[in-house]
């Protein structure tokens, strides 16, 4: 990029869409930012899943000439793009189907490598499926998928994310790329019980750093769509008067679930996303949130949290119930509530003010901000 240049998010400099200091990316001039956690709001998505933003009016400083050039060489028509998405029964079954034919369990890093399934604490494998690294293989599992869901009177994938079709129209899923990972797909599930949407999880382990999770998304190419940023509900079934917890990911939310039975376990694919639908969700219940235990010393994490919180104190004056909102929290060595639950480490539930309280200074100023009345 002339002029402009790309750059990683590090510690000091973390995403300013998720807060995350790994895996993200910015233009040198922070103009644009590319998070491979969330899309939610972003002013267009990659081909690969990654919401793009522009922060303020960034496009007339930006290169565009690789984009421009990598089109250019194509010397395709161009391409229909499907927005729609496929009735939430039909994107359940496909999802469900593609699991059963290509599940965890097939691949042992995802089940017993580091950071895996069994590392999790999590027990139930068949809710997770994995995906084939090589582009001829995910076209043959494509090819299985579609025999198996004609029986089912599923004819067409338009309308899932992942799927879309080449210029010789056959359907195909995700990347045509191969991937150096195995790659673990989470689903992301509905209060409805139903499968809306799934993550991919690159499962290579670099010391200091989370896996790499991208939405398994098509909304670049033909006939394909993206998932959005849908909430997961850990175990739909207990939903009922019980306090609702919300934590990073579905799969820190299923080993909450395990081990915090008493709540109604949820989670976002990042601490600015699926507000609104944790606020519905949590309406008229305790509210706890446990997001991962660097609020007090990320700013960036610090402003979405109290986003949320500002959020669910609006909707306590329009629906007329003041049940608790508490902040979780646990050793500040161990990052992830995950961590803290499987190592048996006591969690201790701050109030606001109590929260307010321990924040580092940059951080407190963004709370205080969010806080504020408009």
């Amino acid at each position: 990029m002339t002029g402009t240049g790309y750059r990683r998010v590090t510690k000091k400099r973390p995403c300013g869409i998720c807060g995350k200091p790994d895996w993200c990316s910015t233009t040198a001039t922070e103009a644009i930012s590319f998070c491979a956690r969330t899309t939610l709001n972003a002013d267009r998505i990659s081909r690969y899943g990654w919401g793009v933003y522009y922060n303020g009016d960034s496009r007339s400083g930006f290169d565009f000439s690789l984009e421009r050039n990598s089109r250019r060489s194509t010397g395709r028509k161009r391409i229909k793009i499907s927005k729609s998405i496929a009735p939430s029964a039909v994107i359940d079954t496909v999802y469900r189907k593609l699991i059963e034919l290509y599940p965890a369990s097939s691949n042992y890093e995802i089940v017993n490598g580091r950071g895996g399934l069994f590392e999790r604490g999590i027990q139930d494998l068949n809710l997770y499926g994995s995906l084939p690294r090589l582009v001829n293989e995910r076209r043959v599992l494509v090819e299985r998928l579609a025999e198996a869901l004609t029986k089912e009177g599923i004819r067409c994938l338009e309308g899932v994310p992942g799927f879309w079709r080449d210029a010789g129209g056959r359907w195909r899923l995700w990347s045509e790329q191969d991937s150096f990972d195995e790659l673990m797909l989470i689903p992301f599930i509905g209060p409805d019980g139903l499968i809306r949407a799934c993550q991919i999880r690159f499962m290579r382990y670099i010391p200091n750093k989370s896996g790499r999770y991208v939405w398994l998304s098509s909304s670049k190419e033909k006939d394909g769509c993206g998932p959005g940023a849908p909430l997961h509900h850990a175990a739909p079934s207990l939903r009922s008067k019980r306090s609702v917890l919300v934590t990073e990911g579905a799969l820190k939310a299923a080993t909450a679930q395990r081990f915090l039975p008493d709540k109604y376990v949820v989670g976002n694919s990042g601490v600015a996303t699926s507000h609104h639908e944790i606020v519905a969700t949590a309406r008229g219940k305790a509210l706890d949130i446990a997001f991962d235990n660097d609020s007090f010393t990320n700013p960036h994490v610090a402003r979405a949290l109290s986003a949320l919180v500002q959020l669910r104190v609006s909707d306590q004056a329009s629906f007329g119930y003041n049940e608790d909102i508490r902040i979780v929290t646990w050793d500040k060595r161990i990052k992830g509530l995950d961590d803290a639950l499987l190592t048996r480490v006591p969690l201790e539930y701050l109030t606001l003010a109590e929260w307010l309280k321990y924040l580092a200074p940059e951080c407190l100023e963004q709370a205080n901000h969010q806080l504020s009345p408009a």
